[in-house]
This record gives structure tokens, sequence and C-alpha cells, in this order.
């Protein structure tokens, strides 16, 4: 059984001994925002009972005897946390889009440098500070109301807290710690720094282990409400977007896996620790149990599902006047007239194609672009004048819309590539949004080689299961993580279609100049 704890959504999911989903069901927990908008985290009264209802739930659908539940994990989108009081309890839930700490950043980064010499940037990879879990903390600190004028004793990534609820032991994985802004990436360990501009204890930042290794068994009280086994193991989990990485066995340096979703971070894996003098990419790592223990260079194009969901409703042929969430029915019909598109482009010569293209820019992109000329939120057109006569179809500007983000990828990966000193590379594209294959398919075609793409796209899931199978110790090596997958089929290849390469690199060439990248 794992957790998997996303910007929006909790999700729980079980699956049988052949890493096959039985069974999904997520829920949205309740957010509290402060008045002045900068803050929004987890209600913590009922964080925790909301999370074991819906693992009842859960259990209930799978139709299974709860005793059979061997082992149980977790995953969180980076950076969330939870500041507990000495038992635990939580005082805080924070959700990675919180930034409550925004007026304590530069304060705290000031700290640091006098103390180590360097920025906080070149130390935990991570910016800006305001977002980090440390801006929180001097927050929650100066504002002792919030938390009902409770000491906080603990700093834990909230996937770690969750299995530390459930009966484990104080923990955290190396992954997750290295997205929290406390820890030394590049010397894997917390800064002692910490302790004397917090004033805190030794025992207020939790212990590290690879993801991957057992940390304890559920507790009596869990074992009770869930009627688990006094058997079931509970196995140190992961960052969300680095268990995709796991899924798709994109682990070792010249791995890059592309995670599509309500974001879009690019993560190259990379042998050594390497930062940006412009900071435009995060440093991170993923360390697994007898699989990996590698950086990772990461250039994030920031929101890119909102842009598909803002199409799916912009283009629906229903033509609705009032703003609602897009249907699945209007998901699928994007979906299909970004085919026709395609085979639209596919029949078309390389002339007209080039001529004829509209490009967009919506949002998704780099975080070099924040000096462009060209905010987001523009479609460019080409000129009807001229002796050729063509006209602009709607299905051209939905193709638009998925080339931003396809074209955005491309360059985030020239930045990573670039940043992680890689000449060579393979793709792995994931995520949400790779439910539309096209737009993996055009990928591949774009940088013209193959794209790993995952049939499931559970990514973070079906990650996390793989640790479970590194915990019982059916995965020992990366070869036979490789093994697992081939046999699962869950894992393709993409190849590309030589027709289209040059037609989409005319189209890339034109865009990062029409946008300024």
């Amino acid at each position: 059984m794992v957790f998997d704890a996303g910007s929006k959504i909790l999700k729980c999911a079980v699956a049988d001994e052949d890493n096959s989903i039985i069974a999904l069901e997520s829920i949205i927990p309740e957010v509290v925002q402060s008045e002045d908008g900068f803050g929004r985290s987890w209600k913590k009264t009922d964080y925790w009972n909301k999370l074991l209802q819906l693992a009842e739930k859960t259990i209930k659908k799978a139709s299974i005897d709860p005793q059979k539940i061997r082992y149980v994990t977790s995953s969180t989108i980076r950076p969330s946390c939870v500041f507990s009081d000495e038992d635990f309890n939580p005082l805080y839930i924070g959700s990675s889009f919180d930034i409550l700490g925004i007026h304590y950043g530069d304060e705290i980064e000031e700290q640091f440098s006098e103390l180590t010499g360097e920025s906080t940037y070149q130390s935990t990879g991570h910016f800006p500070s305001f977002l980090m879990p440390p801006a929180r903390f001097e927050w929650l600190r100066n504002n002792p109301d919030f938390i009902n004028n409770k000491t906080i004793a603990h700093y834990i990534p909230l996937d770690s807290w969750i299995l530390m609820k459930l009966g484990g032991e104080f923990h955290t994985n190396y992954t997750s710690a290295m997205e929290s802004g406390f820890f030394d990436v590049r010397e894997k360990l917390w800064h002692d720094e910490w302790y004397s501009i917090f004033d805190i204890e030794e025992s207020f930042f939790p212990y590290p282990v690879q993801s991957g290794e057992i940390v304890g068994n559920v507790s009596n009280k869990i074992r009770e409400k869930l009627k688990l086994s006094s058997d079931t193991e509970i196995v140190a989990g992961i960052a969300d977007t680095q268990a995709a990485l796991l899924a798709s066995s994109s682990i070792t340096p010249g791995d890059i896996g592309v995670v599509l979703g309500t974001t879009t971070p690019i993560q190259a894996v990379a042998e050594k620790f390497y930062i940006s003098k412009k900071e435009i990419v995060w440093t991170t790592g993923i360390s697994v149990k007898n699989l990996c223990e590698n950086y990772i260079v990461e250039s994030n194009m920031g929101i890119t599902g909102q842009v598909i969901k803002w199409a799916a409703h912009l283009f629906s042929s229903k033509n609705k006047k009032e703003i609602s969430e897009p249907t699945v029915m209007e998901y699928e019909d994007l979906g299909k007239q970004y085919q026709e598109f395609d085979v639209f482009e596919q029949e078309e010569s390389f002339d007209n194609v080039s001529s004829q293209s509209v490009h967009a820019n919506l949002g998704p992109s780099t975080l070099e672009s924040a000096s462009s000329e060209r905010s987001g939120g523009e479609f460019y057109f080409p000129s009807p004048g001229g002796v050729n006569e063509f006209y602009i179809t709607q299905k051209q500007l939905i193709g638009a819309v998925f080339d931003n983000i396809m074209f955005a990828v491309a360059r985030n990966i020239e930045i990573a590539t670039e940043i992680a000193h890689l000449d060579k590379f393979s793709l792995a594209v994931l995520g949400g949004l790779s439910r539309y294959k096209l737009l993996c398919q055009r990928t591949a075609d774009l940088h013209n080689t193959p794209v790993k793409y995952l049939i499931n796209p559970e990514a973070s899931i079906q990650g996390m299961l793989i640790l479970c199978d590194v915990a019982s110790g059916e995965i020992k090596n990366p070869s036979d993580l490789n093994k697992y997958l081939a046999e699962k089929g869950e894992l393709t290849n993409i190849e590309p279609r030589s027709i289209m390469t040059e037609k989409l690199q005319e189209k890339y060439t034109k865009w990062k100049i029409i946008t300024k990248i």
C-alpha cells in the first residue's frame, strides 16, 4: 500500500504481488490560507484522520484481506514538510507552494552566508530561499499563535512523517532531505549552521536513510485501525519526481526524466554535484538502496498542467459560457484535435509547415525567460499577406499549445545537459500529461531519439511499488530493475519518425527566436 501526497490531491493505492494496482482512491485535503495570501498549508487538525479514512476506503475497494498487505511506503511533492512537537504531532503541514516565509528568506540567507561563506543555493542547490522550509520555520517562530504557542521540536519531510505516524522510526530518506533547504546536498548531511541560526536541538532533524530501507513495522494502533498484520513493514519513501524516475529506470548518469504534471521538472542524472552560476536550476539527488546514489540537475518549466486544462475548456465544442473544470470528454476531444493537427503536419511539405506554423508562449518556459521581453500568454500567427493563400484552423492553435510545452521541455533539456556536462542522454517522458502519447511521440521526433514511455501514467506510484520490491529483496541491483521492467511490460520505447524531425526542429528554432528564449 502506497501514499502519494501531491500539490492538491492525496492518493492511496493497493497493488498485488505483481505490482498491478488493484485499487486507487484519492481525496483533496482541506487547505488553510493566510490572510495575506502567502500561506498555504494543509489543515493540521484533520489531515491524519482523512489519510486513515482514505486508506480504509482503498483497502475496502481492493476487496482483500488487509493482513496480506506486506509493505507500506509514501511519496510527496517537493518540498512539502511537517513541523511537529516532541511527540511528532503536527503543528504545521506545509504544501510545496507555501510561501508564508517570503519576508524571511533574505534574512536567513544573510545569516547562513555569514556563517558558511557561501549562499544557501551553493550548498543546498535550491532557490528561492523564501520558498524553502527554513524560511517557513522562521515565520512560524515569529508567529507562535499559528501553532498555538507550542514549541517546534522536529522538522520532517511529509512523506517521512506519514510513515512515522504509521509506526516507522524518526527518519527521512536522503532524496527528500535534499529537497528541504536544510541539507548540504554536496556533502549529504544536515548543515551544522542551522542549529545556531535557529537555536535548535540536535534531535530537530531526522536521521537520513536510503529509499527502500525498512524503517519499522506498523504500530499496534494502526494495526487495529486498518486491520493490518504485525508483519507489515514500513519502507523509507522518496520524493514524488524521483519516484517517477525510478519507475522508468532513469537513475544513472546520462538519464533524463521529463515529468509532465502540474509543473514539469526536467531532471538530468549526474555523477557530480553541479550548480548554475546564474541560479537557473536546482541540484538535488536520488539515493535508492542497492540501485543508485547520484546527483540530479533539475530545470523546471513551471505551471504546465493548468495550460492543458485551459485549452480543454477553451477549445471545447460545447462552447460553455461558465467557467468550470473540463470534463473527461473535453480532454479527449482536445486529444483528437491534436491528432488531426499531427496528421496535417505529416502531410504538409517542410516549407508549408515552416511558413504556416502557429507558435505559442503560454507560460511553460524556463527560469531564464524571466528576463525575456516576451511575457507568457501569447499566440504568434504567420502573416496572411503574400501570394499564397492559407487559413489558420483551431487544430493549429491546439497544436501550438502542445508544441509550446514540447519546445519548453527541449530548451530546459539543453540547459540541464549543459550544466550537468552530459554529451549524450537517454530520455523518458512521464507524468499525468504523458496520457497524451502524441506529445511523447513528437518529443521523440524533435530530439530524433527514442523516448522511454510508461503505459501507466501513475509514475510516482509505480516507483514506490518498486521501492517495496527493493525492500523485499526482489530487486537487488540495476540489472534486476531493468529485468523487472522488461517483464512487466509497462515501459516501452517510442521511436522517432524521420518524416517529422526536420519539420519540428525548424519550428523549435523559430519558437526560440519568437519567444526570445
